[in-house]
């Protein structure tokens, strides 16, 4: 049988709807996309899925950029204030060593908009005092706030008010608010993260690797099944490569991710895609060779057979519901909560996928205490240890389970 051209297949549906309707003629060229493998080979199944995803997409509204964002918080500010912050932007003129990154101006620009609310209601002044600064904390804590978030709410309005109003400003009681909260904060621990959590990048990185042998086993027959695999490369990327979400949505085939010779995977991310100071961004930047037979096969599998069933796009990661985009790191975090909670009955985000590897290569690897804060990226070792501390004795407890197992399965004689 012939493998039939785009302009068929589109007819062949514009046919079915003015016979069937929308609905029902989707549904029958789902099944025909079903058996496109075997038929024609998985290139015509994946030009059936995307002719299929047109016809049911409609267009997205275009999210806006992150300076977008960073400029409307700005907006609901004092007019006086806004054009110091708007300076501080890096799309702006000036010296790169004096800007900030439109995420960091934007969560700068809602503290002094929530600090300029609190003040209006409780009557003080916005320059901030040791006082006032305690008053608006202790409201912060009843409204359910932890001590990092206040911590970092208040070193935000100080910061933002020395670039919004008094370059010169310093307040030993502020300093004293802040610091205070932050000692509560390494006291408590993050809230958010919790020893449960540390379940091995190994298994979470196994766990990919089942989710893409099931989607393996199924074929590449359509687009609920490359998303499968896309989730399993997901899970297993994101522990192969300990990087914060922002810059795994940025991965795309034959710019950040190139295939050699196997089992060779080259990862190179611009600065802009990572967490660093904007002076650095635009001469720093990640460039590995990963040396990964399972992640390189998976790779090639995934670009041959699952990936053009989302569309013509490069994004190692696509969006399921906005045909051509990828997806957005926020969403990123929360599939990766959603999946390892599913199947591994605990929610660990990406952040905290970086803290299972950091665990794993420090209990695991010889001198792996050292190798932790380079492989995550951090410039001070205290960063890392502040998460590991959660998971002290991981190898420990893998130990004691595999002996507890042990004795259960050990045949006894009972002496009677």
């Amino acid at each position: 049988m012939p493998a039939p051209d785009h302009t068929e297949v589109s007819g062949y549906l514009e046919a079915l709807c003015a016979r069937l309707g929308e609905q029902y003629a989707a549904a029958e060229l789902a099944y025909i996309q079903i058996g496109a493998p075997l038929l024609w080979g998985a290139p015509i199944a994946g030009m059936i899925g995307k002719i299929l995803r047109q016809s049911r997409c409609t267009p997205k509204v275009a999210a806006k950029s992150i300076d977008e964002r960073a400029r409307n918080a700005i907006s609901s500010l004092p007019q006086e204030w806004q054009g110091k912050l708007v300076a501080k932007l890096i799309s702006e003129p000036g010296p790169n060593s004096e800007k900030w990154s439109a995420n960091h101006v934007q969560s700068v620009a809602h503290a002094l908009a929530r600090w300029c609310r609190a003040s209006a209601v409780l009557g003080q002044e916005l320059r901030p005092t040791g006082t006032s600064f305690h008053i608006y904390a202790t409201d912060l804590r009843a409204d359910g706030v932890s001590d990092r978030s206040v911590a970092d709410y208040l070193s935000r309005i100080l910061s933002g008010f020395r670039v919004v109003a008094d370059p010169s400003f310093h307040s030993t009681g502020c300093e004293h608010v802040i610091a205070r909260h932050d000692a509560l904060a390494k006291v408590a621990g993050r809230p958010t993260k919790t020893g449960a959590q540390i379940v091995g990048a190994s298994t979470i990185f196994d766990l990919g690797v089942d989710l893409m042998d099931a989607a393996r086993e199924n074929g590449p027959r359509g687009l609920h099944v490359a998303r499968d695999f896309r989730n399993g490369l997901l899970l297993s990327f994101a522990a192969a490569l300990p990087q914060r979400a922002r810059a795994l949505s940025h991965l795309a085939f034959g710019t950040t991710v190139v295939l050699l010779e196997k089992p060779y995977v080259h990862v190179v991310l611009p600065g802009r895609m990572l967490k660093m100071r904007e002076a650095k961004k635009r001469f720093a930047g990640y460039d590995k060779v990963l040396i990964n037979p399972v992640l390189w096969s998976a790779l090639d599998d995934y670009q041959r057979s699952f990936r053009p069933l989302f569309d013509d796009g490069p994004a190692l990661f696509p969006s399921m519901v906005d045909m051509g985009a990828a997806i957005t790191s926020p969403q990123l975090g929360r599939l990766v909560g959603d999946l390892t909670c599913k199947h591994l009955g605990v929610r660990v985000g990406i952040h905290r996928v970086r803290d299972n590897v950091a665990t794993e290569a420090s209990e695991e690897i010889q001198s792996g205490g050292y190798l932790a804060p380079a492989l995550l990226g951090h410039k001070s070792a205290a960063t890392t240890m502040d998460s590991y501390d959660h998971a002290q004795g991981m190898r420990a407890a893998r130990e004691h389970g595999a002996h507890i197992a042990g004795l259960r399965s050990a045949p006894t004689t009972l002496r009677l």
